[in-house]
């Protein structure tokens, strides 16, 4: 008779190979009518138990153990993991739609409020020289058909000093670079006329200025120089700066800072 043995009452349940998990960590986020929602699977969380986990977990319970423990483990791990697409949403002002508006609307008023106190800091330094806006806008049209670069002289000189009696094309008795456009006359006497000339020759190369005459003389650039007695005060440029211009423009933006 074979030796008696001791037929075992439960078969040791095989190794189990690791239970595919999740590969992958994704967060959504997604607003609607002011609710946030917001959905992260974890790495390695069971989507639920297989049939080998319950012949296995009816067994533990026979021995005393708790089936439960290690699904509780993972969902307190996952109840654990911080939720980064609620931050990245808060952040970007999306939780609040009527809060980030009033936001960006209260950066553009800081920006206009900026602008217009540099506008209105210009202006006041300008005043505090005796000059105003080089930028006013004279109407032009009388000037007849000037040369472009003529025209923004007249448009910068007579802006910044208040002139708007000026003249561009006509016709005169003697040599003049009138007729052709490439002449401007502005109206005025005493030290405006001063100021202006020496604006207008501080900023020759960016007029494409030729020379200019003024109370019977002559500066080309380099100094001014006496003319002869023409008989009154026009011929002889005391009611007027005369100034001519080159055949081409000039090379770029006059300095109103050169200007007094």
């Amino acid at each position: 008779m074979p030796p008696h043995q001791e037929v075992p009452r439960h078969r040791h349940r095989a190794q189990a190979g690791p239970r595919p998990g999740l590969r992958h960590v994704a967060t959504a986020a997604a607003v609607a009518s002011g609710t946030l929602a917001v959905v992260t699977p974890v790495t390695g969380l069971d989507l639920g138990p297989t049939p080998a986990d319950l012949r296995l977990a009816a067994q533990e319970v026979s021995d005393g153990t708790d089936p439960g423990a290690p699904f509780a483990e993972a969902a307190a791990a996952a109840r654990d993991t911080p939720v980064l697409g609620a931050e990245i949403v808060r952040d970007a002002g999306l939780l609040d739609p009527a809060a980030d508006a009033s936001l960006a609307a209260a950066r553009k008023a800081q920006g206009l409020a900026q602008e217009a106190a540099e506008r209105a800091r210009a202006a006041a330094e300008l005043a505090a020289r005796g000059l105003n806006d080089p930028s006013c806008g004279l109407d032009l049209g009388d000037l007849g058909r000037v040369k472009e670069w003529v025209s923004d002289a007249a448009d910068f000189l007579g802006c910044t000093y208040g002139e708007t009696d000026l003249i561009g094309v006509a016709q005169r008795a003697n040599a003049s670079d009138h007729p052709t456009g490439h002449a401007l006359d502005i109206m005025v006497r005493g030290q405006k006329g001063d100021r202006i000339a020496d604006c207008t020759l501080t900023n020759g190369d960016e007029l494409g200025v030729k020379y200019v005459i003024w109370e019977q003389r002559m500066n080309d650039g380099s100094g001014w120089s006496k003319m002869e007695d023409r008989g009154d005060d026009t011929a002889n440029h005391y009611d007027h700066v005369h100034i001519s211009f080159d055949e081409r423009a000039g090379s770029g933006e006059p300095d109103l800072g050169r200007c007094a």
